[in-house]
């Protein structure tokens, strides 16, 4: 019993993490935006909240994924100059 609820914390830690990493930008801070407000509503303290609403957004403002890759082509021009057949 314990360690079937050990590993569905696990599961839905994963889940939710990698959910995070790749959503896109405006869905995370709008997200992170609403965090105090969810944790206001589940009874934490003001100072609690606004702790959780900061550190929301400032992950979300640092995170990667969907939508972040954008125009930088910085890999792409890198593998072409070490493959003497791209500069052909």
């Amino acid at each position: 019993m314990l360690q079937t609820l050990i590993v569905t914390l696990i599961v839905l830690a994963a889940t939710g993490y990698s959910a995070w990493k790749l959503a896109p930008a405006a869905l995370r801070n709008a997200l992170a935006a609403r965090s105090g407000a969810i944790a206001r509503a589940s009874g934490a303290s003001e100072q609690l909240a606004r702790r959780i609403e900061i550190k929301a957004v400032t992950a979300a403002a640092g995170a990667t994924g969907c939508g972040s890759c954008g125009p930088c082509k910085g890999c792409a021009v890198a593998q072409a100059e070490d493959d003497p057949a791209a500069g052909a």
